[in-house]
């Protein structure tokens, strides 16, 4: 009798629990939004690769498997090979063999570490190839759903209810967003740079920086989260409204625990740091050399792309992608303007610092490399938006061609032609 009462205290805990978090408007709109995504992507692919079907012979420079299994057919063919594209590969080779490949070497470890800890329980009946991709594809679908919530209810007490809803739906629908469910690091990187920011604007410096250690252990971006951490930790312990800014006074305010607390807002150049480390004791080549050698970019001046794309768009040698990539450029730029204006100089500084970042490297043959992707991390742009949209002719110019260009691209992704 006490275990069957105690079996139903506990469904309906469970019940209670689902019951609660359903009644949470930023966990029911996220998941929705989550589960339509979800569903057109896999529906999508579908008549993509049924209009546009692969070649059946292997081509290692076009579409390379780097060894791993081709997943064509049956139920694992439909829901997981459309995913086997590009920078996954490189994350399901260091899966299965580490570091191995220097070209391999520039990706941080969080994220491949990831595929195999979520793909074992599946390890048993899928390949090892299939168990990792299952399980960089739910840790990169979890950390979207995560994601979708902590936007929505940053952006619920930055602007307000009906700003929030925005912001989520203009992230799901943005060109670029089926990078969020593939097997790629936007999601989770996007989830930790927010939660870092969030928290530190909050004064929890530690959990801002433990975040921002992971973001950087994530992505080699990751390190400019110590710019807005630093702004805030500055903000709320430095800064004296009633009297101008004096070193001397800032020095001495920085004795005691607000020097320990100091400390974690260094932490996302630590992983970095961290990363480095790790690769010269694998006894692996700078990044640097890597970069140029096997991805074909150097560091530059900033800002040297936009004048080589210019170039290439004049004669008439850049793709669709390089005129989408050109004027996420400038997107940015502006945006990250109003992100000051708007949402606060923790928020700006943040954009400022990652679009700086970006615009380091140069590359004469692939200029403004990967920028639609990389804007998915600007979630103060998505903020922007959707103020912005309270003017319903904004809000149909924002959804219309984003809709449509996220059909177009991530078909191109799906066929295995190059996006971003």
């Amino acid at each position: 009798m006490s275990r069957r009462v105690y079996s139903g205290g506990l469904g309906k805990n469970k019940l209670s629990l689902i019951k609660k978090l359903w009644a949470d408007t930023a966990f029911r709109y996220a998941l929705i939004t989550f589960l339509v995504l979800r569903l057109f992507l896999a529906v999508w692919a579908v008549v993509v690769l049924t209009l546009l079907p692969l070649p059946t012979e292997p081509n290692e420079r076009l579409r390379p498997y780097f060894g791993e299994p081709r997943l064509t057919e049956g139920l694992s063919g439909a829901l997981l090979g459309p995913w086997q594209r590009f920078d996954t590969m490189h994350y399901l080779r260091i899966a299965r063999e580490g570091y191995e490949v220097v070209a391999d070497s520039v990706f941080p470890p969080v994220y491949p570490l990831g595929m195999r800890v979520m793909g074992f329980p599946f390890s048993g009946f899928l390949a090892p190839g299939a168990s990792h991709l299952l399980g960089g594809l739910l840790l990169s679908n979890l950390a979207c759903i995560g994601l979708f919530i902590l936007l929505h209810k940053v952006t619920a007490v930055e602007l307000d209810q009906g700003a929030a809803r925005r912001a989520v739906l203009f992230l799901a629908i943005f060109p670029t967003s089926f990078y969020l469910l593939a097997g790629y690091t936007e999601s989770i990187f996007i989830l930790l740079a927010l939660g870092s920011v969030w928290s530190a604007r909050h004064g929890r410096f530690w959990l801002a920086g433990v975040l921002g250690f992971a973001a950087s252990l994530t992505r080699l971006t990751g390190w400019i989260l110590v710019v807005p951490l630093a702004y805030a930790y500055y903000r709320q312990f430095l800064k004296d409204e009633e009297r101008p800014f004096n070193l001397q006074e800032t020095l001495y305010r920085l004795r005691g625990k607000n020097l320990t607390t100091l400390l974690s807002i260094f932490l996302p150049p630590f992983g970095l740091f961290a990363f480095f480390a790790m690769r010269q004791l694998l006894g692996l080549p700078p990044v640097g050399p890597v970069y140029e050698n096997y991805w074909l970019q150097t560091t530059g001046i900033p800002g040297r792309d936009l004048v080589t794309a210019v170039q290439k768009m004049l004669a008439g040698d850049a793709a669709f992608v390089l005129y989408l990539d050109f004027f996420c450029t400038f997107f940015l730029l502006g945006t990250t303007i109003l992100a000051f204006r708007r949402l606060g100089t923790t928020y700006g500084l943040y954009s400022a610092a990652l679009l700086f970042f970006m615009l380091l490297p140069a590359s004469d043959q692939k200029p403004l490399f990967s920028f639609m992707r990389y804007t998915l991390a600007f979630f103060p742009t998505f903020m922007i938006l959707a103020k912005a949209a309270e003017n319903p002719w904004i809000n149909r110019l924002i959804f219309y061609p984003s809709v449509a260009l996220l059909l177009y691209l991530s078909g191109q992704f799906f066929a295995w032609g190059w996006v971003a």
